[in-house]
């Protein structure tokens, strides 16, 4: 009998075992269905979202576009008022037109006397232009005398820089003797 139980427990042991075995492969296809429906839900998510911001887009989209059309209506109510202005702007102009022409006539007659006074003025304006020409041959020749006496003050300076080099020259000379001079004597005193 104790062989009969110690069989019946390896029975036993061994369906338990294969019992875990098919539990572990149930879970095992468990835990991948349920990793499936993650990613899925996942990705719907994100599918929802995007769809949300779409109706969200077209939401403003709607509003931009009710913004829009009531822009739209309202430059179509002040272009009739502008029509209705324009035509009083006509009219005024047609006034002005009558008026304009009786101006031009008495514009002839100021003209005429306007032209008088243009050759009046053209006349002393050639007096003017003698005078010009006078005063810019006077200046001419004043610049020319200018030039002259700037030439004249470089000569100097350039005879007065060779005098000058001389004169340093002859300064150093004359320092070297002396020093010389003053060296041959502190020398033999010494």
């Amino acid at each position: 009998m104790e062989y009969v139980l110690n069989r019946v427990n390896i029975l036993l042991v061994a369906l338990v075992g294969a019992l875990c075995v098919y539990q572990w492969d149930g879970e095992k296809k468990a835990d991948a269905q349920i990793e499936d429906l993650r990613r899925i839900s996942r990705v719907d998510e994100d599918r929802i979202a995007s769809q949300d911001l779409a109706v969200r887009g077209a939401r403003e989209d709607i509003v931009e576009l009710k913004n829009v059309i009531s822009a739209l209506k309202t430059r179509s109510d002040s272009g009739d008022v502008q029509v209705r202005q324009q035509k009083a702007r006509i009219f005024t102009l047609e006034q002005r037109e009558k008026r304009s022409a009786e101006e031009a006539e008495v514009w002839k007659k100021t003209l005429a006397a306007y032209k008088d006074a243009v050759a009046a003025r053209d006349g002393n304006i050639r007096v003017l232009i003698g005078q010009r020409q006078q005063l810019i041959e006077a200046g001419r020749a004043a610049a020319k005398k200018a030039t002259d006496a700037v030439v004249a003050y470089n000569d100097l300076a350039a005879k007065f820089e060779d005098l000058v080099g001389k004169y340093n020259d002859l300064a150093a000379r004359y320092k070297a003797e002396h020093a010389a001079q003053a060296d041959a004597q502190a020398k033999p005193s010494s």
